[in-house]
């Protein structure tokens, strides 16, 4: 069939028309496939010269024999190199000289922080401020005492974890293992809402204070104080891991606690921890303080 010719620009046709507006049948531009040719020769070239496909075992090296997995590695060993260099003080100095260093904070404390929410802002959230189940680090209120040796032999050996050194500390179950009456576990909770003025039966309260000195002064002292060498809570301010409203203070008596904190020792380096040791003591200084 012998191809149309379109009269005003004496070019064949492809033969497609839509609504009387037919297709030329136009070559492709001499520079486009000068460029496409080009492109195709070069590609062919760095196919042979460089690493490209791969293969069932590894991938076409290229007659070169280029690699920049070397010059990664420098980089990534440059890298190192010089943090181990910066970080260097927290190798091998003794954790009381490292709080009292105050130009260490405003030096590290942002580094720090990345190692911080890496492993701990799980649990204590990025600003340290804890959640319900998990305390606050960012106030001046202690389990195990707040001193950075204190700190730094928590972090080492965890609360209640699997390290034989670990810290133990356990609120009995007194409901679920009947080692106390109901209406006295009532009364406890009366006494410890009373401590901290919250609402609470005045009778109750006084009768719960009985309870309270035969059953729980024995860790968190006689005056509901706590105490830092068992991990027991101050009972007497405002200030609460589990909650302290009368429901939640009912399923803690009923139920006990045990919460755990992880060893870091063996995850961690001693100079991690000694980092994490300064920066949970920072998020508790006002800025600039020591």
């Amino acid at each position: 069939m012998k191809p149309e010719i379109d009269p005003v620009s004496g070019r064949e046709t492809t033969g497609h028309e839509w609504n009387g507006i037919k297709e030329l049948n136009s070559p492709m531009p001499k520079a486009f496939n000068i460029w496409l040719w080009a492109s195709i020769a070069v590609s062919v070239l760095m196919w042979v010269l460089y690493p490209s496909f791969p293969t069932v075992h590894s991938f076409l090296g290229g007659s070169l024999g280029y690699s920049s997995r070397s010059a990664v590695n420098e980089a990534v060993a440059d890298g190192l190199r010089t943090r181990a260099e910066a970080f260097s003080v927290f190798e091998h100095e003794d954790i009381a000289e490292l709080a009292a260093d105050q130009t260490l904070r405003p030096q590290f404390e942002d580094q720090i922080g990345v190692l911080f929410r890496d492993n701990c802002a799980a649990c204590h959230g990025r600003d340290a401020a804890g959640q319900k189940g998990f305390p606050n680090l960012s106030d001046n209120h202690w389990l195990w005492s707040g001193t950075p040796a204190d700190i730094e032999y928590t972090l080492q050996v965890g609360i209640n974890s699997s390290n034989e050194d670990t810290r133990y500390a356990e609120m009995p179950a007194f409901g679920r293992e009947e080692m106390l009456e109901k209406t006295e576990i009532s009364d406890v909770i009366d006494f410890v809402l009373s401590l901290t003025e919250a609402a609470h039966d005045t009778g109750a309260a006084q009768r719960g204070q009985v309870v309270f000195a035969d059953n729980c002064a024995s860790c968190h002292g006689e005056d509901a104080a706590g105490g830092l060498e068992n991990g027991a809570p101050n009972l007497t301010d405002d200030t609460w891991i589990y909650g302290g409203t009368r429901s939640d203070l009912e399923k803690t008596l009923k139920q006990g606690r045990a919460g755990v904190m992880p060893a870091w020792a063996g995850r961690l380096s001693d100079a991690e921890i000694r980092q994490l040791t300064l920066y949970v003591l920072w998020q508790g200084q006002p800025d600039g303080d020591s």
